[in-house]
């Protein structure tokens, strides 16, 4: 297979075998990004309480309140699809790329008082594959 380089010269590629293909991902669609929800004063591993540790409900009302607070309407607007609880505290979340720094920048400066601590998002990483938040082969992300 010929395939034009910006010198205009030809490059011959090594064969594949049948039924390969490769492929470029140029402008990816998703972000996926690691948070953790943190508490000041921290809960003590032991805690329980309605509110820690957080379910998806509480972890979907909190990133609201904090696009609302800070982008408003439109803040609110970006969509976020849950892949991932880790243990409460951390989720792994899919969001547009192009709404990614503006909803990292809402999140992360977003503080509120609950039940005597300030709760608070820290992103712990971002990528646009979800194989980057987990490293390996990704199994963990879906089990």
């Amino acid at each position: 297979m010929d395939v034009d380089v910006p010198s205009k010269e030809k490059v011959r590629l090594k064969p594949r075998s049948p039924g390969e293909q490769r492929f470029t991902v140029r402008k990816p669609e998703w972000q996926h990004l690691h948070l953790r929800m943190t508490f000041d004063p921290p809960y003590p591993a032991d805690h329980s309480s309605p509110s820690y540790p957080p379910d998806l409900l509480t972890w979907k009302t909190h990133l609201s309140e904090a696009l609302n607070q800070f982008l408003g309407v439109s803040g609110m607007a970006i969509p976020v699809d849950f892949l991932h609880s880790a243990d409460g505290a951390e989720v792994y979340i899919r969001i547009p790329r192009e709404d990614s720094p503006r909803f990292m920048a809402g999140i992360t400066g977003w503080g509120k008082e609950v039940e005597g601590r300030t709760v608070g998002f820290r992103v712990l990483g971002s990528t646009e594959f979800s194989m980057g938040l987990v490293g390996g082969d990704g199994t963990d992300l879906f089990r």
